[in-house]
């Protein structure tokens, strides 16, 4: 049928109602949505390599022993790399490692065989740690938090590929900022961090630089927003006349969008975000469990954060079609959208005139309330986990 003729029905059946009002929505983002598309054409936006994406899970625990413990078991059921997170980062959520510990925490971890984060201070210490294996840092996966230019030549100096400093949007987004305010904030960022290491050469220059983004459960826009930062990326290297590479994507389920008082609700606001991130082209993803907004998660909230990303890789296969949302009107419609917005939020970020966005923002939140346990205990089901 042709849009005229399927316009000619809907005109029937809204008798006379407006098809503006009625049908057709515009994001916060100012992103005109309608509500059937045909098939459009766009830019391919897809992980470089044709593979599952890493599985990452967070190492929080401040016991070593115990973050250990936990680690070795995330390793052995499914999960193909470990997020250290440092007490002082700033995605702590007040817990986090000790990184004077860590050598601790990887007891029994075959470091070539996984793929490492870091989230704060223990970048430096984690290069000390790997310096003392026989291990050549080129072979390793590792993404680094340096915030100093001299830490991040050290790394390229010993050999490690990149990244070795990380823009980070979920900052930008658990403050209630859009997806074009997060897109464009976090590539100013990163913009900003490339110019701060221009003392690497090109190939160095254009794997140095890593970015974050948080998915929520708005499985669509969550897709759109991750193959939007691929484009802006790509967009980036040839304004500056870089060679291209492909960006090291990492997305982390929204922290904003953790209900408290009834947490396994949080399972399928997870599911929804690892949907729209593995689709949209991240190279890693890592799944809050669903009771960290609770207090420390216990083995159970962990395996169920590893499942979530488990089935979507192994039983769903989400990653064996490179760039499936590729022509689809809709997404296209929202991926395009989002660049556009997102390249005039960069670039007033890089004219000085950085977003502001509303942390009061109720837009797509479950509803929270406050914690029915005590921050720094793990959490404990009262009743039997759902089937």
């Amino acid at each position: 049928m042709s849009r005229a003729g399927w316009m000619k029905r809907v005109e029937a059946v809204l008798k006379g109602a407006s098809f503006e009002e009625k049908l057709v929505h515009t994001s916060a983002d100012g992103i005109r949505l309608e509500p059937i598309y045909g098939q459009l054409a766009g830019p391919r936006a897809a992980r470089a390599m044709q593979a599952p994406w890493t599985l990452f899970q967070r190492a929080d625990h401040p016991d070593a022993a115990r973050a250990n413990e936990l680690a070795l078991d995330d390793l052995s059921n499914g999960a193909t790399g470990l997020v250290l997170v440092s007490s002082d980062s700033a995605t702590a959520r007040g817990y986090g490692l000790d990184p004077a510990r860590l050598a601790r925490v990887l007891q029994g971890v075959h470091l070539h065989a996984v793929a490492l984060r870091v989230e704060g201070s223990g970048s430096m210490a984690i290069a000390e740690l790997i310096a003392r294996e026989p291990i050549d840092p080129e072979r390793l996966s590792v993404s680094f938090a340096v915030t100093s230019p001299a830490e991040a030549a050290e790394l390229a100096r010993r050999g490690y590929t990149g990244p070795y400093m990380e823009a980070d949007g979920r900052i930008w987004h658990e403050q209630g900022a859009t997806g074009a305010h997060e897109l464009g904030a976090t590539l100013a960022t990163a913009v900003a961090t490339l110019r701060s290491l221009e003392g690497l050469n090109d190939l160095r220059l254009v794997r140095s630089t890593g970015i974050t983004l948080a998915a929520n459960q708005d499985m669509f826009a969550t897709l759109a927003k991750f193959r939007a930062m691929r484009l802006l990326w790509r967009r980036v290297l040839q304004a500056a006349g870089l060679p291209d590479a492909p960006l090291r994507l990492h997305a982390e389920t929204s922290w904003r969008m953790m209900a408290v008082k009834d947490p396994h609700t949080n399972i399928l606001r997870a599911t929804a975000a690892v949907f729209g991130a593995g689709l949209g082209g991240a190279d890693s993803i890592a799944v809050l469990p669903l009771s960290l907004a609770q207090g420390l998660p216990n083995a159970f909230a962990r395996r169920v954060a590893r499942n979530v990303q488990n089935v979507l890789t192994e039983e769903s296969n989400l990653w064996r079609v490179a760039d499936p949302a590729l022509g689809a009107g809709y997404i296209e419609t929202r991926t395009q959208g989002l660049c556009e917005a997102a390249w005039k939020v960069f670039q007033s970020a890089e004219a000085g005139d950085w977003p502001a966005p509303n942390p009061d923002s109720k837009a797509s939140l479950p509803i929270i309330g406050a914690a029915a346990y005590p921050l720094g205990q793990e959490y404990a089901p009262e009743t039997e986990a759902p089937r």
